[in-house]
């Protein structure tokens, strides 16, 4: 939820097009199992990352499944934590 939070909460995030919202967001979770795996190494310094990541690439296969899940619900109503977790869920769903 964090990733999502800071990937989102900076912007106007409800006036992006679904496609660019769930790039934005699953470079974000990207982003954040990278700094994990990384943590995991002895003796390599993660750090801080100093800015939002770039988009993930547009023919990403979870882009299409986040963005299937977004059509049938009124996502730009939904407050930025419900979204978060449906969007988290839809992301999961995707790894099974």
């Amino acid at each position: 939820m964090a990733a999502i939070f800071a990937a989102l909460n900076p912007y106007t995030w409800r006036s992006f097009s679904p496609e660019l919202l769930a790039r934005r967001v699953i470079a974000a979770i990207d982003r954040r199992d990278l700094s994990e795996l990384l943590s995991t190494v002895p003796g390599a310094a993660v750090g801080t990352w100093d800015d939002v990541p770039e988009p993930a690439a547009p023919n990403d296969p979870r882009v299409t499944l986040v963005v299937e899940s977004l059509r049938p619900i009124p996502w730009t109503e939904l407050s930025l934590h419900t979204l978060g977790r449906h969007l988290l869920a839809a992301l999961h769903d995707a790894r099974r």
